[in-house]
């Protein structure tokens, strides 16, 4: 009987099963909206974009693997404007340098798997990529970030899964050991770490299953993951919020990732989800929640993709959305061949490069033995020393031999930019230091970079205290993006790292400084919800009640940007912000809760705005 009862139950769930032919036809409507949306965005941004090209591009390889319509030019063109240009993975001095550093762990990690998924052979220049991105995992196995925008941008789960996905695309050979070590870190950190919101609990079940978590281990993230799906099949990005594209995509795919069969009947319950609400043009619309007035993207523009300032999580979304809707589909008998990227490849690799970057110090003396030029170097000026200086022990050889080092790059980059920039090198910067290297490097470097800075990234207080007893400045500001002028402290407010804001403190660099446009490092810390960063500012006497250029106080840009979490505004309110602050559009705190539909936040300026 209970068989039968089985049986009935199942043929019946496979009967509502959308048909192959279904899913084809509306995954194809995604497909030609997303590919036309591409043209457009990359006939105005030359950078790499997550929205526009990683997850887009990562769609495009799943319709030519099952077959279905896409313009391989559309996809090459994804992925050789941003690769020639702003990240030009053609140029080894550049990628080395990573002279326009932006996010490794986020930016440098989205590029690889978009090249990865566009079918991009390994090379020496995503090995340097591939190594950077590694070494900047923390001692507990996560990955850092300093972006603040929901959903993706702001998550350590899906920095840390995508950085190991990296990893095991294009890790260099000769540390592939390491890679399984790192691997092992993140792994553990996804085992322990407590995800917050649908972002989470969605990117630890692809970095569990990526990383090779056992069904035992995978078992309670994917019932995490699972409890979230709402009762029309759809999932959320937060509680407070309607069920969207962006979360029921990404978490079908991530499911799947994971073992649950396409068949399963909450899995189909999500798929229909996405078939019912997918608007005629092959879009979904998703709000962003990047609502307040402040600067964290680049300037506004149309791609071509529908809805306004929603367009680009829409983008995402629809992507994700596409890629479930394909997966029941099956693979094509004979899938398209793989793009030709010849144009990638990089330029004016020597043979000494690979030995400099990854072998050992035996390795290297070898070749110095044999002739090799101890102050060799590119067409560019990135030379042996600077090549080896993430490790100590080739970097104690090479000054031995007599290497210069004070030689500078074209960029103005030396080797103890290098050092700074990777962590575990605290060994490699004193050899430097102790050398003559200069930790002051005055002007005419590129973007006004500077070892101390570049040490922020990679989140080394034991270098950013050396680096300042030996002269070097914490308020120097570096050209962000090339654009953005930051001081390493407020940036270090942007990773949300304190042990790093701490040691810039210890070393003069003052957390009450304000930028251009009026903002304390107490709002940064409230845009990007960085409880912790926000308390040590409070604690080192940053106004609370400050205003900056859109008449904002930190705790209007807590009420106004929702990550399902409230502690930030409560320990702005424990502090004496005011909630009665009106921006200069007359908005309170209390008022943006109800207009951006933030209950849970409400409640808590409620029981300090109103009369009891």
């Amino acid at each position: 009987m209970k068989f039968g009862t089985i049986f009935l139950l199942s043929t019946a769930l496979m009967a509502q099963a959308p048909p192959p032919g279904q899913l084809r036809a509306a995954a194809n409507k995604s497909l030609a909206l997303l590919q036309k949306a591409t043209v457009g965005f990359y006939k105005v941004q030359d950078c790499h974009s997550c929205h526009n090209t990683t997850v887009t591009v990562q769609a495009f390889a799943m319709a030519r693997e099952r077959g279905l319509s896409v313009n391989a030019e559309v996809v090459k063109g994804a992925l050789l404007k941003p690769l020639t240009r702003g990240h030009n993975i053609t140029s080894i001095d550049w990628i080395f340098q990573d002279n326009l550093i932006i996010d490794p762990a986020a930016s440098d990690t989205a590029i690889l798997i978009a090249a990865h998924a566009g079918g991009l052979a390994p090379s020496l220049t995503t090995a340097i990529d591939a190594r950077l991105i590694a070494n900047h995992q923390r001692a507990d196995g996560h990955w850092a970030t300093f972006d603040s925008r929901p959903p993706e941008g702001v998550s350590l789960f899906s920095t840390t899964a995508l950085a190991v996905r990296a990893m095991q695309y294009y890790m260099p050979f000769e540390l592939r050991q390491e890679m399984s070590a790192r691997t092992e870190r993140a792994r553990a950190w996804l085992l322990q770490a407590k995800p917050v919101d649908t972002e989470d609990f969605t990117f630890r079940v692809f970095g569990l299953a990526w990383s090779g978590a056992t069904k035992a281990q995978l078992a309670p993230a994917v019932a995490g993951l699972r409890q979230l799906q709402r009762p029309d099949g759809g999932w959320s990005q937060i509680p407070d919020r309607d069920a969207d594209a962006y979360s029921t995509g990404e978490a079908l795919v991530a499911l799947n990732e994971a073992g649950v069969s396409v068949t399963d009947p909450a899995w189909q319950k999500g798929l229909r989800w996405l078939l019912s609400t997918q608007n005629p043009d092959g879009s979904w619309h998703v709000a962003t929640r990047q609502v307040s007035p402040a600067q964290v993207s680049p300037p506004y523009f149309e791609s071509g993709f529908p809805f306004g300032h929603d367009q680009f999580i829409s983008t995402a979304a629809t992507a994700y959305a596409a890629m479930a809707l394909m997966l029941p589909l099956p693979k094509a008998a004979w899938p398209e061949r793989p793009l030709s990227l010849a144009e990638l490849a990089p330029k004016g690799e020597q043979p000494w490069m690979r030995t400099a970057l990854f072998g050992s110090a035996a390795e290297l003396r070898s070749l110095l033995d044999k002739g090799l030029d101890v102050n060799s170097q590119t067409e560019s000026g990135t030379s042996l020393l600077m090549m080896a200086a993430p490790d100590a022990a080739k970097v104690k050889l090479l000054l031995a031999r007599g290497a210069n080092v004070n030689a500078k790059a074209k960029s103005g980059y030396t080797a103890l930019f290098i050092a700074a920039l990777y962590r575990g090198t605290t060994e490699s910067v004193r050899l430097l230091l102790d050398k003559g290297a200069a930790a002051a490097p005055g002007t005419g470097v590129m973007f006004n970079a500077s070892p101390l800075v570049l040490s922020v990234f990679a989140g080394e207080p034991a270098n950013i205290s050396q680096l300042l007893a030996k002269g070097a400045d914490p308020h120097r500001k570096m050209l962000l993006m090339g654009a953005i002028p930051i001081s390493p402290l407020f940036l270090a407010v942007c990773f949300g790292e304190t042990d790093v804001m701490r040691a810039l403190m210890a070393g003069g660099a003052n957390p009450k400084e304000v930028d251009g446009g009026g903002m304390t490092m107490l709002h940064s810390a409230a845009i990007g919800n960085r409880v912790e960063a926000a308390r040590l500012l409070l604690d080192s006497g940053v106004p609370v009640n400050a205003v900056d250029a859109n008449g904002y106080s930190p705790l209007l840009y807590a009420a106004t940007l929702n990550f399902g979490d409230t502690r930030l505004a409560q320990a702005l309110l424990q502090a004496h912000a005011d909630p009665a602050l009106k921006s200069k559009e007359g908005a309170t705190a209390l008022s943006q809760t109800e207009r951006f539909r933030y209950p849970l936040l409400q409640k808590v300026l409620k029981s300090v705005t109103l009369p009891h």
